[in-house]
């Protein structure tokens, strides 16, 4: 190896001028460009290819190349996985071969007039958890490549990745700006899948990143004096405040804390200084707001520690704001979206909440798939959510009219004037349906009882429990106001909040679950490392037993809370073995006993009780019965361990089956033995609101069903056309069927 390159100490130096050479390329695709010629030079490879991420599509597109056929440039592309390099990608993890046809996952592209380069390596192009592409290089010599050449590849990939996230970004731009508007204009009607219910009419608003703001090279980053850049401060601190206030009116568990760190950094004199310093000396306003923005979103990005990552968002939201209010000529305007429809490829939970407070009328997913938890807050905000994975949606021209019909799941670009008079009336409908019950139990056609409960995710949903006669809160997910905090709650303000909860049902049972975060609920500013299966990793109560702290904090709120109440539970998620539930149980014993020797209120005699969502608890239900209070089968979980589904994962929603016959069964084997051993036990998960599940539900003994509110009473009119015996009879058929088209066809005749 020695001899047939260049010092490759050399190459890394060279590699720091990267930035100037961004500059002083005429564009991007020259850049690149330049770089693979850099890094094959130095190198002595014959072969340098660049590959960057393209999230639209979530491929990896070939963008710059020495020594494969140029035209390949934009026309290769692969799928994170595929291939050795989507292979890269997807395992975050360097690929050294020396024969490398020899390697099954090798793919050869005839466009690129690849010749029989057997040594390859390849490493990817990251930025913390940001994927931004793989750098390739490749020899026709079989083992050219060493250790020495891994550790060089890696750094210059490591130095590169800053730069490449800059220029992804603005090649993201430049495609933006090069799309024709009559392309979008004429779409016209778009199938979507229905996420969250209800309707929206309004102009469209594209949600994009602040960052995107950040790094454009528009020609208002030559405007702004300091006269501009106060006034722009001004404006950011009074729209800050609106917002605040939207928010603790929505979601009173906020109270201030979604925007806190926008207020400090607005009051920040290190912050807010070093772009009046800038200002002085001459730089215009918004180049400053992006230059000392894109300083610290480095420092941060940099950080080891989680919670200081998730101030990225924070500082790309607040510059994304200064720089609008420096230029309100910007398409996004002082940042109002009230009443209008956001089409974004997704949102964190975070920015829905930021969302809701400034009052949007809908929002259109185009990525093809949400979080649970997102279209669980958006449910509990009455927002209308739609996935419709149509990137086209993504160019639509600022304030194009959109209409959203999150009941069936349809997009309508500038719908005609007889749809949006369908689509009044179709509303008007829903509202017609939504008219509240009188009680919160429902009775079938032969007299029998069914309490229906509410599931809670919020407090502004308490209103709604109450309007549609809740017999009690069934499941209050007290993840929720962990999730929407910059950090985690103390005792006392978790206190506060479950105290509203249990004096809002007046004496009607409350059942508290306890923190069911991890997976796909992962908190931003928790330590905790990431996972590469979360929904098998440390998540719900495998969490809170790693950190008592934590789990003592909760408990310890929850039966201060529940002082006076008359029936309140606290309830254990992902419970798979009695060992686990009497850990947690004892958890619980250890608070009382602190709290009663700490003199504090408190309720003495909790229920206890747990979750039923995993396999392991059908084969111990008997055990299970002799510790715990009551159960709750939360489906959702329920079905995808039993099919060992992702139930986010789009290219598996397909097996994802609640009327798969294993889950059929085991369900009915389920009740049947906490029915036998006299143990409430109720449904809490969507199958709870499914009108097709419902009569096999009441057939194998449920009497229970903790719902959300809005779901009432569609559930209570369909409980009411319905006998028992002939649900005992429509279960007995279920689960004698041993297919899923058996099933199926037996509920579609029901």
């Amino acid at each position: 190896m020695t001899g047939k390159r260049k010092d490759l100490l050399n190459m890394l130096c060279d590699l720091s001028d990267l930035s100037a050479l961004v500059t002083g390329s005429e564009n991007i695709e020259n850049f690149l460009q330049r770089t693979a010629v850099l890094v094959s030079g130095h190198l002595g490879t014959p072969v340098c290819s660049i590959y960057l991420y393209d999230e639209t599509t979530d491929e990896l597109v070939l963008k710059a190349t020495v020594g494969l056929n140029p035209e390949a440039v934009d026309r290769v592309r692969m799928g994170s996985g595929q291939g050795l390099v989507g292979t890269v990608m997807a395992t975050r993890r360097s690929v050294c071969e020396g024969r490398v046809s020899k390697n099954p996952r090798f793919r050869y592209f005839p466009e690129t007039d690849e010749l029989p380069y057997e040594s390859f390596l390849a490493v990817p192009i990251q930025k913390g958890a940001v994927k931004i592409g793989v750098l390739v290089v490749q020899h026709t010599e079989s083992d050219y490549f060493d250790t020495t050449d891994i550790t060089a590849l890696k750094a210059t990939g490591a130095q590169l990745a800053s730069v490449l996230e800059n220029a992804r970004l603005l090649m993201d731009l430049q495609r933006l700006c090069s799309i024709p508007q009559r392309a979008v204009c004429n779409l016209g009607f778009i199938k979507g899948q229905r996420t969250v219910g209800g309707f929206a009419h309004g102009r469209a608003t594209v949600w994009r990143k602040s960052h995107v703001r950040l790094v454009s090279d528009s020609p208002d980053a030559e405007g702004g004096g300091m006269v501009d850049f106060r006034r722009a401060i001004g404006k950011t601190a009074e729209q800050l405040d609106t917002l605040q206030r939207r928010c603790a009116e929505r979601l009173p568990e906020s109270a201030s804390l979604i925007f806190a760190a926008h207020f400090m950094m607005l009051k920040d004199p290190k912050f807010i200084d070093r772009m009046a310093s800038k200002i002085e000396a001459g730089v215009p306003a918004i180049r400053a707001v992006r230059d000392v923005a894109a300083k610290y979103i480095d420092l941060f990005a940099d950080s080891p520690h989680p919670y200081i990552r998730e101030k990225v968002s924070d500082i790309e939201d607040l510059a994304g704001r200064l720089i609008s209010n420096l230029a309100p000529s910007s398409p996004d305007g002082d940042g109002d979206s009230s009443g209008r429809v956001i089409i974004a490829r997704a949102l964190y939970p975070s920015e829905l909440l930021k969302l809701a407070a400034d009052s949007v009328a809908g929002i259109v997913l185009v990525n093809g798939g949400v979080t649970s938890h997102v279209a669980i807050i958006a449910r509990s905000l009455k927002i209308p959510v739609v996935v419709a994975p149509c990137t086209e949606l993504l160019h639509l021209p600022a304030d194009t009219p959109v209409l959203v019909d999150g009941e069936v799941g349809n997009v309508y670009v500038d719908p005609a004037p007889d749809i949006v008079a369908r689509f009044d009336r179709a509303r008007q409908q829903v509202i017609t349906r939504q008219t509240p019950v009188p009680v919160g139990v429902a009775r079938t056609a032969d007299g029998t009882s069914i309490d229906l409960l509410a599931n809670i995710n919020l407090l502004g949903e308490l209103p709604l429990a109450r309007e549609m006669g809740a017999a009690g809160i069934g499941l209050y997910r007290t993840e929720f106001p962990f999730l929407i905090r910059p950090s985690f709650p103390s005792e006392t303000e978790q206190y506060l909040v479950y105290r509203r909860v249990v004096a809002a049902m007046d004496d009607k049972p409350v059942v508290f679950r306890t923190l069911d975060i991890g997976g796909e609920k992962a908190l931003a500013y928790s330590d905790t490392a990431r996972e590469a299966n979360p929904e098998l990793g440390l998540r719900a109560i495998r969490f809170t037993l790693a950190y008592r702290d934590i789990f003592e904090q909760q408990v310890r709120a929850i039966l201060r809370a529940a002082a006076g109440s008359p029936s309140p539970g606290i309830m254990f998620p992902l419970i798979s073995s009695v060992d686990d539930f009497l850990r947690a149980r004892q958890v619980v014993r250890d608070c009382l006993d602190q709290l009663a020797a700490e003199g504090m209120d408190h309720h003495a005699h909790p229920a206890i009780g747990m979750m039923v969502e995993l396999p392991a608890v059908v084969e111990t239900m008997v055990e299970f019965t002799a510790v715990a209070d009551f159960f709750a089968i939360g489906t959702n979980d329920f079905v995808q361990y039993m099919l060992g589904v992702d139930r986010s994962n789009k290219q598996v929603a397909d097996y994802y089956r609640p009327e798969h016959p294993s889950v059929l069964r085991a369900l009915q084997r389920v009740v049947r033995i906490a029915d036998e051993h006299e143990k409430p036990i109720s449904v809490c998960g969507e199958m709870g609101h499914d009108a097709a599940m419902i009569p096999f539900l009441l057939g194998i003994g449920i009497r229970r069903l903790s719902i959300d509110p809005q779901f009432m009473p569609a559930v209570h009119r369909r409980i009411a056309g319905l006998a028992i015996d002939r649900c005992r009879d429509h279960v007995r058929k279920l689960v004698a069927s041993g297919s899923i088209d058996g099933v199926r066809k037996i509920l579609a005749g029901s």
